[in-house]
């Protein structure tokens, strides 16, 4: 079967003739590996299955899948695994690389490792490549590193494969390398340009480096929001790997970048022992590029604070992350300070750094097995000796609750219920929607990492965010438990339900569904879709249900029904195929009169109508942010919305939209009758919905008679130029959490309950403080800063001032977010402001 495979490669690849064949393999595989090998001959080699040698062209993601899988049919040392499927439903393949021996047991090789304090194996080296999809390096070096391993007759290659399992994920992120891949191949020519202005080398919005939805999925592995994250941190956990190597490209000027990184700028949850033993693998990195004159650095650049990374992940979860950044050809050939860097280049350098890692996982095999026992056996200790044994967090929202858990659960972390109510630092906490995690766990590192809201670090200088904090992200109201709270609290396990619940009489006459829970704003664009007519509670309301008054809180929403009992009939079978999997409450009220509250035909139960959003899109606007909106209204709200580029503003007809989505970015300044448009449309009913940078173009505009706070010029110190990096870093916020206070009687803060809500706050821009009343739905507090860092001057500047504005335009509203309310998709509190701007902006 394997020589009729490897012959039908044969024939498919007859265009290029053998001799041809034959000279490009030796040539690039010489190249590649900077030696010549002895190779089975019964292993497919990439130029047979491509028709061309590696770095001629860029691979494509079918491509690449189509490779490996002709590799493990013609190599007894590869066995190759589907673990998941990407948005676009390309397959997530890894590729197992061993001995034949150890293949053979690669079950019970993974049974083994669940007890990672006792495990005696092989070791388990996880190579990952182009979690960006336009740093294709990684990718097109992945096809070389797995044809050595499986076809070279090698003495240290097979002790290799004799003691270690080498996982390859060849391509982290293949929809974001289809759309990189198919853009610089179709613009190389057969003389390669190496013109950085040049066309190959300048993608199209939004470019390779992100996932179908634009985001980052090298944020992701703890956020765990994306199909590729969950299946990659589920099968992180099924092998624990000893080492991740995570293969990256930067900048073209530069030239390759492996960790430790700068020393200060790890987390402190990360011991001082992953560090070093980092560095020690270092230096078979810096003896293989030596190698082959290429130059490096190591502990000079990037950091290892966010654990939501490829190359942090692993180190607080018992494994030893690596990030490695290669200076990129972004195309085939491109020019830069240190000479023309081309694409074979860029592969070779990978592949060098790739056996690098190999190697070190050999001749420090034994070390890597003992750091992770001893690891695992120390956090128990670490446990013991905090001070905080564990959290409890609360909610009556059970979509939030419920994806929150889910998370955890990704983790392996336990969770339990509070079986009974308590009262804990002089607040009640509610049976059946508290829940406690115990710290005295093995993922105790990591839910110090998710819960923590740290505001003091040895460096200031951050590659990413500094704080991250779950509970604040979901906007639970929560609480660290000492020993005896937590000793005190009568816990049960639990099982979450996602069926839905019917409470009320056999003939009502409306149903109502609560807004406190995240997933009734989809039942809501369900119902709305059917065309079923739904109104919105604009006040609390007291409604009898089977005969108990019930308290429904403002924003509830209700469908009213008809007295014919047949039509009744229907439209609560209707309405309860819409809702039936979400696990919401729908409650059946026996009458329309409150006495206590709006009554059901009260001018205060307003029409619901569809939104029909408009997102902006394109050349300088935040594709991340824009992804943060489409995937938001796409997969939880499962509400179409429109994108078309914003540069056409100006031009477009929006009659046929309900809101325009406005995401940070530049757009074009309008001429006078394209600003008579736009108010035209507001004044007539139209929403725009602004965050970030977009708030400065509505300014600039206009639109609004709000202000934004100009930033305060900095005193010259005379500080030394060792002091420059901090004192840039006094200047940026590149991702702390501030904490707002919050109007809950105004409609865009329907279906919250805490006053206080948190937010992501990136980037120093702010609003002055509003002159109106009743525009103000948010306002950072006076000491907003609650975890990660930003300077004093920043706290200083920012308190008090506005985090929402929301003002009439006619018939219409504009709303102003000072942030970025869906960061990163997982930022479920600050998201409700924001679905409710897309439902509720006529009752403003």
């Amino acid at each position: 079967m394997k020589q009729l495979l490897l012959a039908t490669f044969i024939v498919a690849s007859a265009s290029l003739s053998q001799t041809t064949l034959s000279q490009e393999s030796n040539t690039s595989f010489d190249y590649y590996f900077n030696q010549a090998i002895d190779f089975r001959q019964d292993v497919v080699t990439p130029n047979q299955v491509f028709g061309n040698p590696v770095g001629e062209w860029h691979v494509r993601p079918d491509q690449s899948a189509y490779f490996f899988k002709a590799l493990a049919e013609s190599s007894e040392r590869v066995s190759l695994s589907e673990i998941g499927r990407s948005h676009e439903n390309r397959p997530l393949i890894t590729a197992y690389i061993s001995s034949p021996e150890n293949l053979a047991r690669l079950d019970e090789i993974k049974e083994q490792r669940k007890n990672l304090t006792e495990y005696q194996g092989p070791a388990i080296i996880w190579l990952g490549y182009s979690v960006h999809g336009n740093e294709p390096s990684g990718t097109n070096a992945a096809l070389l590193v797995a044809y050595r391993l499986a076809a070279s007759e090698e003495a240290w290659i097979k002790q290799l494969l004799e003691n270690t399992i080498v996982m390859i994920d060849p391509m982290l992120n293949p929809d974001g390398m289809d759309r990189f891949a198919g853009w610089a191949n179709r613009y190389k020519g057969k003389q390669l340009v190496a013109d950085s202005e040049s066309i190959e080398h300048n993608e199209a919005w939004p470019m390779g480096r992100t996932n179908h939805y634009w985001f980052d999925l090298n944020r992701d592995w703890l956020l765990l929001q994306h199909p590729e994250s969950q299946a990659r941190v589920k099968h992180f956990y099924e092998w624990r790997p000893h080492i991740v190597g995570d293969f990256h490209e930067m900048g073209t000027n530069a030239t390759y970048f492996f960790q430790p990184g700068v020393p200060t700028r790890q987390n402190p949850l990360t011991s001082d022992e992953n560090f070093e033993l980092t560095e020690k693998i270092g230096r078979f990195h810096a003896k293989a590029l030596d190698a082959i004159g290429s130059r490096y650095y190591s502990q000079e650049s990037f950091d290892d604070f966010y654990y939501g990374k490829g190359s942090t992940f692993p180190d607080i979860n018992g494994g030893i992350g690596i990030l490695f950044e290669q200076a990129s050809s972004r195309g085939h050939l491109q020019e830069s300070v240190n000479g023309d860097v081309s694409f074979p280049f860029s592969i070779r350098n990978q592949v060098a750094i790739s056996f690098s890692t190999l190697q070190a996982g050999l001749e420090l095999g034994d070390e890597l097995l003992e750091y992770q026992k001893d690891f695992f056996n120390q956090w128990p200790v670490k446990a013991s000796r905090d001070s905080e044994k564990g959290v409890i967090f609360s909610s009556n929202d059970q979509g939030r609750i419920t994806e929150f858990l889910r998370i955890l659960n990704s983790h392996q972390i336990e969770v339990q219920q509070l079986e009974g109510p308590r009262k804990i630092a002089g607040k009640e906490w509610p049976a059946k929607t508290s829940y406690v995690v115990n710290f005295k766990q093995q993922q105790y590192g990591l839910i110090k990492a998710m819960f923590e809201t740290r505001t003091e670090f040895t460096d200031n200088t951050f590659y990413d965010v500094s704080a991250w904090t779950f509970p604040l992200a979901f906007n639970f109201d929560y609480h660290h438990l000492n020993k005896d709270e937590l000793q005190r609290l009568p816990l049960e396990q639990f099982e979450l339900s996602a069926s839905s619940e019917y409470i009320g009489s056999g003939n009502p006459v409306a149903l109502l569904i609560e807004w406190q829970d995240f997933q009734a704003a989809t039942a809501l664009t369900r119902l709305l879709g059917d065309e079923i007519d739904v109104k919105l509670l604009e006040k609390g309301s007291r409604l009898p249900v089977n005969g108990e008054a019930h308290e429904f809180m403002a924003g509830t929403v209700t469908v009213p029904l008809p007295a014919a009992e047949s039509e009744r009939d229907a439209l609560i079978e209707q309405v309860n195929s819409h809702v039936s999997d979400l696990g919401l409450t729908t409650y059946g009220v026996d009458s329309g009169y409150s006495g206590q509250g709006a009554d059901l035909g009260s001018p205060n139960v307003s029409d619901l109508e569809m939104p029909k959003p408009l997102l902006l899109i394109g050349d300088g606007v935040s594709s991340y942010e824009a992804g943060e909106v489409w995937h938001l209204l796409d997969t939880r709200l499962e509400l179409p919305v429109s994108m078309r580029y914003g540069k056409d503003l100006g031009k477009m007809d929006l009659s046929d939209y309900t809101h325009v989505l406005m995401v940070s970015g530049r757009y074009p300044a309008l001429e006078d009758d394209e600003l008579d448009y736009i108010k035209a449309w507001l004044r007539k009913g139209g929403t725009i919905v602004a965050s970030r940078s977009a708030n400065q173009w509505l300014v600039e505009q206009g639109l609004v008679d709000f202000e934004l706070l100009e930033s305060e010029p900095s005193e010259n110190q005379s500080r030394p130029f060792s002091e420059r990096d901090d004192a840039r870093a006094e200047h940026i916020i590149g991702g702390a959490i501030y904490e707002a206070d919050l109007d809950l009687s105004h409609p865009l803060a329907f279906g919250l309950e805490l006053e206080q809500l948190a937010f992501t706050k990136a980037g120093t821009m702010a609003f002055k403080p509003a002159s109106k009343d009743f525009v103000t739905v948010a306002t950072y507090t006076g000491s907003p800063l609650i975890a990660g860092y930003s300077s004093q001057t920043n706290v200083d500047r920012i308190k008090n001032t506005p985090a929402i504005l929301a003002q009439r335009f006619g018939r219409g509203s504009i709303i102003m977010f000072s942030d970025n309310p869906n960061f990163r998709g997982y930022w479920l509190g600050s998201m409700r402001p924001y679905i409710n701007s897309l439902y509720f902006n006529k009752a403003l």
